[in-house]
């Protein structure tokens, strides 16, 4: 069975708030869907889910170009 992740370890990997893991992170577009095993008292996500997410999100981060500030 995979590993599960609560809302605390989101929160810890992310360096926030859990209130915002709950109300921002989770609800991105394209964070995994709960795991099957999940409840509404107790939400768990598959943690290789989660970090493949977490690992497409940096990856796409690095490949953007950053806009520079010009000079008025």
């Amino acid at each position: 069975m995979d590993d599960l992740m609560t809302l605390e370890d989101i929160a810890k990997m992310h360096r926030c708030s859990q209130r915002h893991a709950r109300d921002v992170i989770v609800k991105l577009p394209g964070f995994p869907a709960e795991a099957p095993t999940s409840t509404p008292r107790n939400r768990l996500w598959i943690t290789t889910e989660v970090r493949a997410y977490v690992g497409r999100k940096r990856q796409n981060i690095a490949q953007t170009p950053h806009n520079r500030l010009k000079a008025a």
